[in-house]
């Protein structure tokens, strides 16, 4: 969630009214059983995209190869188009044939799942009756309603969260198995951190103003699993990590990066090398965990040493991103901006490798698909380029509308969230693709 859209009217506020997380949470259990759902996938699978910027929350389409060369004005490469049947900005997750995007107003919210090959409406899934929820709602920004944060998956349930403080778990048909009410946050934005699944746990980043928690609850039960303190508050999503053969969910706030065992929460390690208000999520390459925000630095810390504590590399303070995560290779590191300057650096030393200016501003954050970079601007042009050690664009496409969601990209598809509609791009029979032409500087 981006700081700038907050500040220029496109984030939340919360009223001064609010309810005490600190008190039991409050949840309702359906009566429906995940075990006749389709099995969870035990391993990343090509045709998944589980939760916010893909498996892992990395930001890496792994053997994908989608098309670079799209238009809705011009009806090329759209498969599809639908109209979103209430307003959010968070972005579309997939498991094989399911797209599950979340909507919500001041009268409901909604978890939806349509069909990746059609488009069609599969279900939609009304979350309401959650005890402890009195009628009282934050105070929301029209443009960014109650849906900024983005749903997860891990192939038998669906779960989302809102601004509100409403958590709701369904099946894959979009029948209710558990709910909780997690209270109306404590956040001067609204809430807006993205949910993440490991293995039969649902991670719930609940930062606020005071009583700051990373929350772990039993995907087919919905009861606490463990519950830890955090410091600060931030509008940014975990990102869970394979670090030389040890999973670690890796958080950001307004202070520091953390690294936690995600069975059981324990901390692993801190750096503390942040400040402001922190939006973007880290990234991670080869053993180095990346973390930038505006008004502070970009940051280079190597957490491969599991018996030693994490060392900064190097730090950086230039044109630094509000919103949109970094993305990183084991050579490279991608910093997009609110302003629209994109900066390449060397992942190992820091050194910039060129800066780009594009017209436009971003809030999506870019995906690496093998050596390329997609990354959409707030007009709702998607700018493609190499990750290389020089500047090259390959492609500028347009779906028509604003775009403040990261899409998600799966095989030779991308899924894309704009304002109103959700686009199904891809290579259609008859329509001209031109992959890896330099288009020079796309301005």
């Amino acid at each position: 969630m981006s700081m700038k859209l907050m500040r220029t009217g496109l984030g939340s506020a919360l009223m001064a009214l609010v309810l005490h997380v600190g008190a039991p949470f409050a949840i309702a259990e359906a009566a429906v059983s995940s075990a006749a759902d389709s099995p969870a996938s035990a391993a990343p699978n090509p045709v998944t995209w589980p939760n916010f910027r893909g498996p892992g929350g990395n930001g890496h389409a792994v053997g994908a190869m989608p098309p670079v060369s799209w238009s809705a004005k011009e009806d090329r490469n759209i498969l599809w188009k639908v109209r979103i049947p209430k307003h959010g900005i968070s972005s579309p997750v997939l498991w094989h044939g399911q797209l599950f995007l979340t909507g919500a107003d001041d009268a409901a919210r909604q978890i939806y799942c349509f069909d990746t090959g059609t488009g069609k409406l599969l279900w939609q899934h009304d979350v309401n009756g959650l005890p402890g929820l009195d009628g009282t709602l934050p105070r929301v920004m029209e443009e960014t309603g109650f849906a900024a944060p983005t749903a997860a998956t891990d192939g038998r349930h669906v779960a989302a969260i809102f601004a509100t403080g409403e958590l709701v778990c369904v099946n894959m048909k979009g029948e209710r198995v558990w709910a909780r009410h997690l209270g109306l946050p404590r956040n001067h934005y609204g809430h807006a951190s993205s949910l993440i699944c490991h293995e039969n746990l649902l991670l719930v980043q609940f930062d606020q103003s005071e009583n700051s928690e990373l929350l772990a609850f039993d995907l087919a039960t919905g009861r606490p699993a463990w519950r830890v303190p955090r410091g600060d508050i931030s509008w940014s999503s975990p990102i869970l990590i394979d670090n030389k053969g040890r999973k670690e969910l890796v958080l950001t706030n307004s202070k520091s990066v953390d690294g936690h065992d995600p069975k059981t929460g324990k901390r692993l390690w801190h750096v503390a090398c942040l400040a402001g208000e922190m939006a973007p999520s880290a990234a991670h390459a080869d053993g180095i965990v990346f973390v930038a925000v505006e008004n502070a630095t970009a940051s280079a810390i190597d957490v491969s040493d599991h018996g030693s504590e994490p060392k900064i590399l190097w730090q950086w303070n230039e044109a630094l991103p509000d919103a949109p995560s970094p993305v990183a290779s084991k050579d490279y590191l991608i910093l997009p901006t609110g302003f629209g300057l994109v900066t390449c650096l060397d992942a190992r030393t820091g050194r910039v490798l060129w800066e780009h200016p594009f017209r436009e501003g971003f809030a999506s954050s870019p995906i690496l698909v093998n050596d390329r970079v997609y990354l959409g601007d707030l007009s709702g042009n998607m700018q493609v380029f190499k990750m290389d050690k020089e500047f090259a664009l390959l492609g500028v496409s347009d779906i028509g509308e604003p775009v403040y969601a990261t899409p998600a990209i799966v095989g030779n598809r991308i899924y894309i969230r704009g304002l109103t509609h959700l686009f199904c791009v891809g290579q259609r029979d008859g329509d001209s693709v031109e992959p890896g032409r330099d288009l020079g500087d796309g301005r």
